[in-house]
């Protein structure tokens, strides 16, 4: 057998869709800072970071050259041993932390970051029932965070899910009943209120939140709502778990979120970009919360000492990079470039950040905002044929935006050409007469 039926049987023989995410998925074999290259030798410009992940851009040779040299030592130890990269990444995580974020704890996934966070959040309210989520928010696949995110078509594992209770947010694009973001950001904190006196049995033991809603719609909440909900989580006693899984390492053009928003809550979940391409989530939580006790939270992978070097050379990296101010600068770019080409493109409805947490929502009309599906899912396809890779939102169809995130050390030309493939292609789209 020939690489090539190797591969061919490969494809066929995985257990996930295959149509998960595009019909014909591109074979990577190669990665270089904001640039990645097919099994054909193509190149394409990486709007993606891979998930958001490659903050700094892939195979920075800082973070290769710490996890090689980590690999000649010791590449696994169960959690009953502490590492010197579980150590030193631990305290350098203490340097740069919000506020009393002191406490913190590693998995490889940002899943079980979520229910590591949940589980710190109920040892710690004792006797309550219930988490609270927002409708638009993601939080991961396993069983629990699927329960937890916005509602999945045709869901086969709602019987042995937990249930959580969603409650409605602000959208600034598309507020309720005609009011306008401040008032739209005060009914929604008070319904919240209401279901924390009056819609759960049991009482509430946190409310979890995306402070951006990444996946569900790349939604910026107003700083009223998120500065609203730090108080009545304090008013009522209720953990406040931010997760900013996708928001962290200098995304916003800070080191994470809640230095951008000055809002720090209880525990704070963190993954993707503090690996530099290597599999490391993890946790920080409030000094004042109880600590796990033995057992209650034990992985046989819970630390992965190759991670733990490669995310210390990272954040050094970011740091040394000065990569939020780059993060800043190239949003700011970007943002600018979109506003001048919606001027021209009437599929671009509205326009999204901070930092380069950069996003279009694309409408077939701007006045009754009615999402434009096709139109998202062609503006994937014709950019990979030129040579660009954007980040849709959603899955199967179902988002109608359009994620321009390359990693945060692009450089400005990269930047100028994924706009310019934007540009053109929406081009294309609206001459087809798709939306």
């Amino acid at each position: 057998m020939n690489i090539s039926q190797q591969l061919e049987r490969g494809k066929r023989s995985l257990v996930h869709d295959p149509r998960e995410g595009d019909d014909n998925k591109i074979t990577l074999v190669r990665a270089k800072g904001s640039l990645v290259w097919d099994d054909t030798g193509r190149e394409y410009l990486d709007c993606t970071s891979q998930a958001w992940s490659n903050n700094l851009g892939a195979n920075d040779p800082r973070v290769i050259d710490a996890a090689i040299a980590q690999m000649r030592e010791i590449t696994h130890a169960r959690p009953n041993f502490n590492t010197i990269p579980l150590l030193q990444l631990t305290a350098k995580l203490r340097e740069i932390s919000p506020g009393d974020l002191n406490r913190i704890g590693y998995c490889l996934h940002g899943s079980l970051a979520v229910e590591m966070a949940i589980k710190l959040a109920y040892k710690n309210r004792p006797g309550r029932h219930n988490v609270i989520v927002l409708q638009d928010s993601y939080h991961g696949r396993s069983l629990t965070t699927m329960a937890a995110s916005w509602p999945h078509p045709n869901n086969p594992f709602l019987p042995i899910q937990p249930r959580f209770t969603r409650v409605p947010h602000p959208d600034p694009y598309r507020p309720r009943l005609g009011l306008d973001v401040e008032e739209d950001s005060k009914l929604c904190l008070s319904l919240l209120e209401d279901t924390i006196m009056k819609g759960v049995d049991g009482g509430v033991v946190a409310i979890m939140m995306e402070p951006i809603l990444g996946n569900g719609g790349h939604i910026e909440l107003p700083l009223s709502f998120l500065k609203g909900v730090r108080e009545i989580c304090d008013r009522f006693g209720v953990i406040l778990i931010w997760d900013e899984i996708q928001s962290c390492f200098g995304r916003t053009g800070e080191m994470f979120a809640a230095d951008y928003y000055g809002i720090v809550p209880d525990i704070m979940t963190f993954g993707k970009g503090i690996g530099g391409g290597f599999p490391l989530a993890g946790i920080m939580a409030s000094d004042r919360l109880d600590n796990f006790d033995a057992g209650e939270d034990a992985l046989t992978f819970g630390q992965f000492p190759v991670a733990m070097a490669a995310a210390v050379a990272t954040i050094d990296a970011i740091i040394a990079d000065d990569l939020c101010k780059k993060a800043r600068d190239h949003g700011a770019y970007a943002t600018q470039r979109l506003h001048e080409i919606a001027d021209r493109r009437k599929l671009i409805g509205n326009i999204r950040g901070p930092g380069l947490f950069v996003s279009i929502e694309l409408v077939k009309d701007r006045k009754t905002k009615e999402p434009a599906l096709r139109a998202a899912s062609e503006v994937y396809k014709r950019g990979v044929k030129k040579g660009v890779l954007f980040g849709e939102s959603r899955y199967a169809g179902l988002g109608n935006l359009i994620k321009i995130k390359p990693p945060l050390d692009c450089t400005h030309e990269q930047m100028s050409l994924a706009l310019d493939v934007l540009d053109d292609v929406l081009g294309s789209i609206e001459a087809d007469g798709i939306a």
